[in-house]
């Protein structure tokens, strides 16, 4: 149909006061891999994260990894916001937001040693490093 309105469109342009029609040769494109990239480059835009959800995932991963471990620390205890324990990630409560709400309670003898307990978790944190 292309070529046919092609011819249509010369056509009319010379005049078509020729006998004759004017033969015009377009050229095929059978190399479809821009057409490929492109489709595919549509489809991977479409199926990527929202910047709130890598946010959420973000958050959650990190989440994970310092519960993981902090969780063999009995000076260590995680709950919930309603005060409820949390004994895996996928306890895990989410606020209206999506991101996670949790507490982390430092029971220690000492007010000296929940600091160096807060110290050591804020250096985690801090320099991602959950060793």
């Amino acid at each position: 149909m292309g070529y046919a309105m092609l011819r249509f469109v010369v056509d009319w342009l010379a005049g078509a006061t020729r006998s004759s029609a004017i033969a015009v040769d377009v050229p095929v494109a059978r190399d479809a891999s821009a057409i490929l990239r492109f489709l595919k480059s549509q489809d991977e835009a479409a199926n990527a994260l929202t910047p709130r959800e890598r946010g959420v995932r973000f958050h959650r991963d990190e989440f994970t990894r310092l519960f993981d471990a902090l969780e063999r620390w009995p000076t260590v205890e995680f709950i919930t916001t309603h005060g409820l324990p949390i004994e895996s990630v996928d306890d895990l409560p989410r606020s209206a937001d999506g991101g996670i709400d949790v507490v982390v309670r430092i029971i220690t003898p000492t007010e000296h040693g929940a600091r160096i307990v807060a110290g050591r978790i804020r250096k985690m944190i801090v320099s991602q490093q959950y060793e």
